[in-house]
């Protein structure tokens, strides 16, 4: 074959090679920046979740939250109301918002309840929309909304269990075209479809929900141990 032909089949190939990568790459982005972490590794009887990331936004510690237990925060079994004693509550700022971008929430935690909602920053009819990891008859559940309303909402449910009482690490990731779940390191279900801009003044609320009233609004609070709280775009 003609030298200068080679070379310039080399070099349509590799360009053909670096177009693909560079696709790749877009269409399987991921949040890269910690924007929030929240340990829970504080000692006993603190009522302060310092945020690691760097930015200061450190959660108010409910009294019903019991602190330093094995590196961990247990969250009660019970109802009690106001739910502030219940939860975790890390106040509103844009950095914690999706946005229009790549976003991802990780939990590890372990739990025998099968349904509650675990960490979200807005819910149902918050104005600028909202996300949550929840769990719903034992399934993980990552739900995001865009401001848009029921049109720019994607939810997806985890193909195992996460109610058994051992540890389990669920990641939720958001991005313009789509969103998933990854339980334990495994991908298991991704659904396609945007979910707009979602920005909203709630604070990050981790325990059940920060506006509830047990009656026509369920708490859903969570009930089990919480190792960390991971916020990444």
């Amino acid at each position: 074959m003609n030298r200068l032909v080679s070379k310039a089949l080399v070099s349509i190939g590799l360009a053909v090679f670096m177009a693909v990568v560079a696709v790749a790459t877009a269409g399987g982005a991921a949040a890269a920046t910690t924007v929030g972490l929240w340990n829970f590794n504080e000692a006993a009887g603190a009522r302060t979740a310092v945020d690691s990331s760097g930015f200061g936004q450190s959660g108010a510690v409910g009294s019903l939250v019991t602190t330093g237990v094995s590196g961990a925060y247990r969250f009660s079994t019970g109802f009690t109301l106001p739910q502030e004693r219940r939860l975790v509550t890390v106040a509103s700022t844009t950095r914690l918002d999706p946005a229009a971008g790549h976003y991802a929430a990780t939990v590890r935690f372990k739990t025998t309840r099968a349904s509650s909602n675990v960490v979200q920053k807005g819910q149902s009819g918050t104005a600028g929309g909202y996300w949550k990891f929840e769990i719903h008859n034992g399934l993980g559940s990552c739900v995001f909304r865009g401001s848009g309303g029921i049109n720019e909402q994607r939810g997806v449910f985890s193909t195992s269990r996460v109610d058994n009482g051992a540890w389990h690490v669920v990641r939720c990731d958001r991005s313009s075209t789509a969103v998933s779940i990854t339980v334990d390191g495994v991908k298991q279900k991704t659904l396609t479809g945007p979910t707009g801009t979602i920005s909203n003044t709630w604070p990050v609320s981790i325990g059940g929900k920060s506006s509830c009233n047990g009656g026509s609004v369920g708490c859903d609070f969570f009930a089990g141990d919480i190792d960390y709280v991971r916020i990444e775009k």
